[in-house]
C-alpha cells in the first residue's frame, strides 16, 4: 500500500478542486504577483500605515466589491489622473470552450492587472495576473466561468492612458481541414428522428476525402463502427477532460492508443452509418463527464473587440437629455440610476458606444455616448445677486469668494451646486440658487 505524507494529501486535494495546475502551485507556495511584490516592498520602507498607501489599498478592495459588468470582445480606452487613487473592475462571464487573452498597451506607468473568479458567498478567488515576463494575461474555460478583472495603477504615478483589450479564442482547432464555422451545416440541438431526439453536435459539410484533424493534443481512445456514427473516432483531450467524437468517416487513419499532436490527420470526411443519403459530412460531439456539450463555442474563430467611440477621457460633459447610468454593458445593459438633464460627469474611458463616466457625487457607470455633449457652449449667463462660495473642486475645502455682480455662465449642474465658468476662463461650482435671473 502506497504511503502519502500530509502534504502529498493536501496537493492531490488542491489538484481534484482546481481546473490550474498553476493556480495550485500559487496556493502552496504563496506566489507573489506584482502588486503582492509591490504592498511589501512598500512595508518594507515602512509606508504601510500612511493615509495614501491604506487609501490604495482600500480602494483595491472596494472595487472587487463594487465592479461594472461587461461582455465579452471588450475595449476600452482611457486615463488614469496622476496620484493612482482611481482603480477599474470589470466583470464578465468567459463561456466554456473559450481561452481569455487580456493585453494593455499603457504610457510610461506601472499598473497591476489581476484576474479573479467570482464565487457565491466568498471573496473572489485571483487566478492569475500580468506580469513583466508574461505581458499577455491568459485563462482558459470548460464551464461558463464569472470573471473579474482589477486594474489598478501604481501610487503617486503621473497622469497616463491605457487600452486594454480582451478577447476570446476557441479551446480547440477546428476537426476538418480548410474549413471553418461558417461550413457547419446543422448546429447543436437540431431535432432528430421526427423530433425524437436532439442534435448532440455540429455537422461540417467537406467533399469526401477531405481530411479530419485532431482538434487538440492527446490520444484516441477508440477506434470503431456503430449504425448512427459509422466509421468513428474517439479522441481524449490532454488536460482538458473532454472526449472528442468524430462520425461518418470515409477512412480512419488512426488506431486506439494512438498519441496525436494537433493537426494530425485522423480520418477522412465521408458519409457512413445513418448519414449515407446524405452529402458527406462530419458529425463532431465534444463529451464531458456530465456528456454531451455544444461544440461550437470550442471551435468558432476568436472574437476581435470592436473599435471604442472617439476618447474623450479626462473631459468634463454633460448630458443632453435625462439618461440612464448603467452598471452593465449590452446585452444585460442594467440601469444605476437616471441622470438629470444637463448633469456633470467626468469621462474616465471610452468604449464602442458608450463613455465609462463618474458624477461629482462618485457614482460611476456607463452612458451613451450620444446622450452627452460638451460643456464649452453655455447654458445660460447671468449676474449674481449676492455673493457666493466658489471652488474650482466639490471634493475640496478651499474656496474662494464671487461678489454680487460676478457675471458668470452656467455650464451644467450636480449634487445641488451649478458648474459655471467665469469671465477669467475659470470653471468651478457654486451652490444651486432659486429664483434667478438670466441675462
Amino acid at each position: 500500500m502506497k504511503s502519502y505524507t500530509l502534504v502529498t494529501l493536501l496537493l492531490l486535494g488542491l489538484l481534484s478542486a482546481c481546473n490550474k495546475p498553476s493556480t495550485v502551485i500559487q496556493a502552496l507556495l504563496g506566489e507573489q504577483s506584482p502588486r503582492d511584490t509591490y504592498v511589501r516592498t512598500l512595508r518594507k520602507q515602512g509606508m504601510l500605515e500612511t493615509e495614501a498607501v491604506q487609501q490604495w489599498l482600500n480602494a483595491g478592495e472596494t472595487a472587487l466589491r463594487d465592479s461594472l459588468i461587461v461582455s465579452l470582445p471588450f475595449r476600452e480606452d482611457g486615463v488614469f489622473p496622476a496620484g493612482g487613487q482611481r482603480v477599474f473592475t470589470y466583470q464578465f462571464t468567459l463561456p466554456a470552450g473559450r481561452r481569455l487573452e487580456v493585453q494593455l498597451n499603457s504610457t510610461d506607468s506601472l499598473y497591476f492587472l489581476d484576474l479573479f473568479q467570482l464565487r457565491e458567498n466568498a471573496s473572489p478567488q485571483r487566478l492569475a495576473y500580468l506580469s513583466e515576463k508574461n505581458r499577455i494575461l491568459r485563462w482558459e474555460a470548460t464551464d461558463d466561468t464569472p470573471l473579474l478583472l482589477r486594474l489598478q495603477p501604481q501610487l503617486s504615478q503621473p497622469e497616463s492612458e491605457f487600452s486594454l483589450r480582451l478577447r476570446t479564442e476557441p479551446l480547440l482547432a477546428f476537426p476538418v481541414a480548410g474549413r471553418s464555422a461558417q461550413h457547419i451545416i446543422s448546429f447543436w440541438g437540431a431535432a432528430r428522428d421526427g423530433g425524437a431526439r436532439s442534435h448532440e453536435g455540429i455537422d461540417v459539410i467537406a467533399p469526401r476525402g477531405t481530411p479530419l484533424l485532431a482538434s487538440v493534443p492527446g490520444y484516441i481512445t477508440r477506434t470503431g463502427t456503430n449504425p448512427l456514427g459509422g466509421n468513428v473516432v474517439h479522441l481524449s483531450a490532454d488536460g482538458l477532460n473532454l472526449s472528442l467524437y468524430y462520425a461518418h468517416l470515409d477512412q480512419q487513419l488512426v488506431q486506439s492508443g494512438q498519441r496525436v499532436r494537433t493537426g494530425d490527420t485522423l480520418g477522412t470526411v465521408g458519409n457512413t452509418g445513418n448519414a449515407i443519403t446524405t452529402a458527406p459530412h462530419l458529425h463532431f460531439g465534444i463529451y464531458r463527464s456530465g456528456g454531451a456539450v455544444d461544440p461550437l463555442p470550442y471551435v468558432q474563430a476568436p472574437e476581435f473587440p470592436a473599435a471604442t467611440v472617439s476618447k474623450r477621457s479626462a473631459d468634463t460633459l454633460r448630458t443632453r437629455e435625462a439618461t440612464a447610468l448603467f452598471s452593465s454593458l449590452p446585452p444585460s445593459r442594467t440601469t444605476r440610476q437616471r441622470l438629470p438633464r444637463h448633469a456633470i460627469v467626468w469621462v474616465e474611458a471610452a468604449t464602442k458606444g458608450y463613455f465609462r463616466v463618474q458624477t461629482p457625487e462618485g457614482q460611476r457607470g456607463y452612458v451613451l455616448a450620444s446622450s452627452i455633449q460638451p460643456t464649452d457652449k453655455r447654458l445660460s449667463r447671468r449676474k449674481l445677486t449676492t455673493m457666493e462660495i466658489f471652488r474650482e473642486s466639490l471634493t475640496e475645502a478651499a474656496a474662494d469668494t464671487l461678489p454680487r455682480g460676478t457675471t458668470i455662465d452656467v455650464l451644467g449642474t450636480a449634487a445641488a451646486h451649478e458648474f459655471i465658468r467665469l469671465s477669467d476662463g475659470r470653471r468651478g461650482w457654486i451652490p444651486t440658487i432659486s429664483d434667478v435671473k438670466t441675462l
